[in-house]
């Protein structure tokens, strides 16, 4: 099972900046720049992506690997090819749904997964301010990470913390970097590789491109367009 858990900060805000109105908009400022630059230059785009989860019990990680298409239009697909054969679709907070090797559809539910989806959607859509009204925000001292703390007692059920790092490859492609650790102390590393961003527009235009990825007889792209295709 692919489950992004979510996140907290480890680093005080407050140790950084004094409690004032001067240091209000400075940190406000600096947290918006900091999210700016791990914000998506597209609406629309493609990748591969690689995930080692460290659960507690297990002497070694687990690994999967697999490609994603996201549209700020239509929502996610994250699709695991190994070790096993499994699609994610986030539509919005409410509507997300697994889908097997056999195409049996199941719709997802609970704290963790509205918590992941939201985040994860807002994240790819570039929300920064959704970010950081829900979340403290520092870039940890000598380092390009930067790291997040839940501020609502809601989040805070299914996040312990979360660290981002975006780079780029030997040939010049961007590569982010999420590290999440949940509540139970399990860690999970996402690496999103080999970005492909599409210049489309609405949500027709998405539709096909996403098509492109996942033809038919899959019917991923028309659940992201129509929730209700899969409640029939």
């Amino acid at each position: 099972m692919i489950r992004l858990s979510l996140f907290i900060l480890l680093i005080s805000i407050g140790a950084l900046w004094p409690t004032n109105a001067n240091s209000s908009q400075k940190h406000n400022s600096t947290e918006l720049q900091l999210l700016a630059d791990l914000s998506p230059t597209s609406c629309h785009f493609s990748g591969t992506f690689s995930q080692q989860k460290n659960v507690k019990g297990l002497p070694v990680p687990l690994l999967s690997t697999g490609d994603f298409f996201f549209s700020c239009d239509l929502g996610l697909i994250w699709n695991t090819l190994s070790p096993f054969s499994e699609a994610l679709l986030y539509i919005n907070a409410s509507n997300n749904f697994r889908i097997d090797d056999k195409g049996n559809v199941e719709a997802l539910s609970g704290v963790a997964h509205y918590s992941m989806s939201k985040i994860f959607l807002k994240l790819l859509k570039g929300d920064t301010q959704y970010f950081a009204d829900a979340f403290s925000v520092v870039l940890i001292p000598n380092s390009d990470t930067i790291e997040l703390t839940p501020e609502s007692s809601f989040m805070k059920k299914g996040i312990e913390h979360i660290h981002f790092n975006k780079n780029k490859d030997e040939q010049g492609n961007i590569q982010l970097e999420i590290r999440v650790m949940d509540i139970t102390g399990q860690m999970t590393k996402v690496e999103i590789n080999n970005i492909s961003e599409f210049d489309i527009s609405g949500k027709r235009q998405a539709f096909e491109q996403c098509e492109k990825a996942y033809p038919s007889p899959l019917q991923w792209c028309k659940g992201l367009r129509s929730p209700l295709h899969f409640q029939r």
